[in-house]
């Protein structure tokens, strides 16, 4: 390049500084932040520094590379500190994620932490059995504590994230029985989840479910951190309704599974569980209804064998009433015939009664020829004894009576 080219290029480079817009300290350092947002990074590091101030929402800590003494400043809110479950000691190996920020007052720059996870299987196991420890001496795990999950939900919400097979697997085997589900897409993954998590069941606190369900798929221990996390625990005990939970793990039972009103292995057995009720009830109607259908098969068939057997069995009662009918009258006919015999009897008495009540009576005498003499008193006289000289006599004869006196 000639050197009027370079003239003319140092020109028109001096006049577009000249023309750039120009900003204060602060607008400067606020664009750049905005850009340095964008560099969000997973960085692995080992804790010194820790700085926690009694009453203050911030705390400070320094994270040191191992292998040079690289050395970067952390700055982190308590409300993202609090939920990571992670308690920060000098020394510890933890991994934050962070994005680079420069502190405007004094111009220096820190990583701006959201959350922080240990590093490595052994320390996140002792970690998992402190946690455990304090928690079972609480009583949080306790079978007293444990809810009833409802036989028949009709409103469920399910946390676990969108994608992957766990989904598809509940809703595939839950069946159609009228579920309405609530479902929030979660994080499920790593030490970052928790903050996903705890608003799922924050956001399903509020829409009266009859059950919560929370799930995800097998993994590492270090994968399984947020399922682990205080915070989360204790989010899900108060949980307002029965919580389900389908966290598989073949080693060690995530902690929120234990505190959980019900645990099962899968989503598939998440499902199953809570449309066991409906299926047991649809296979009672099943049966009932079989039964109510055999039932009137079996009175059907007797019906229709009295229907078809009809004349016989009528020709058959009407026999029988014949003849029951041949017997009362047989026996009304005997009865009859030892009355009129009784009749007969008692006629012949009374004939035979009469003719010697005829054969006695006086008044036959009378008719004879006999008469009566009684006395002014009425008194029979049967012997001139029984009457003095001049008293009175009556004598009756057949047609009349006689008054005399005896001399």
């Amino acid at each position: 390049m000639d050197l009027f080219s370079e003239l003319e290029e140092s020109r028109e480079k001096s006049k577009k500084e000249k023309g750039a817009e120009i900003v204060s300290v602060s607008e400067y350092l606020n664009k750049v932040n905005r850009t340095l947002k964008s560099e969000k990074s997973r960085i692995v590091g080992e804790v010194s520094g820790v700085k926690l101030y009694e009453g203050r929402s911030y705390l400070y800590f320094s994270l040191k590379d191992k292998t040079d003494q690289s050395t970067v400043n952390c700055f982190m809110w308590k409300r993202d500190y609090t939920p990571s479950g992670v308690e920060l000691t000098d020394g510890l190996e933890v991994i934050v994620s962070a994005y680079p920020a420069i502190y405007k007052p004094n111009g220096s720059i820190s990583l701006q932490v959201d959350t922080i996870e240990l590093v490595g299987e052994g320390a996140l196991q002792i970690a998992y059995e402190k946690l455990k420890a304090k928690l079972t001496a609480e009583g949080l795990f306790d079978a007293s504590h444990k809810r009833a999950i409802p036989n028949f939900p009709k409103k469920i919400g399910v946390i676990t994230s969108r994608s992957g097979a766990v989904i598809h697997d509940f809703n595939t085997n839950l069946g159609k029985c009228g579920f309405e589900i609530l479902f929030v897409d979660s994080k499920v993954e790593g030490a970052e989840a928790v903050k996903d998590l705890l608003s799922a069941l924050k956001t399903l606190a509020k829409k009266h479910v009859d059950v919560l369900v929370l799930m995800r798929g097998g993994g590492s221990l270090e994968s399984f951190q947020a399922f682990n996390n205080e915070s989360l625990v204790r989010a899900v005990a108060t949980f307002p309704a029965p919580v389900v939970t389908g966290i598989g793990h073949d080693k060690d039972a995530p902690l929120v599974s234990l505190v959980s009103d019900k645990n099962v292995s899968t989503p598939t057995a998440v499902a199953n569980l809570l449309s066991s009720g409906f299926k047991e009830a649809l296979l009672n109607v099943k049966i009932s209804e079989q039964t109510l259908i055999s039932s009137f098969e079996n009175m059907f068939k007797e019906q229709l064998f009295y229907l078809q057997n009809s004349e016989r069995i009528m020709e058959s009662k009407i026999r029988d009433i014949f003849d029951m009918f041949r017997k009362y009258f047989e026996a009304m006919r005997r009865i009859g015939e030892r009355l009129q015999h009784a009749i007969v009897e008692k006629r012949t008495e009374i004939e035979n009664i009469a003719k010697i009540l005829e054969a006695r009576n006086p008044e036959r005498q009378l008719r004879l020829g006999w008469s009566i003499t009684r006395s002014a008193s009425g008194k029979v006289i049967r012997s001139i004894k029984d009457i003095g000289s001049g008293e009175p006599l009556e004598i009756t004869l057949s047609d009349g009576t006689i008054e005399a006196e005896r001399k």
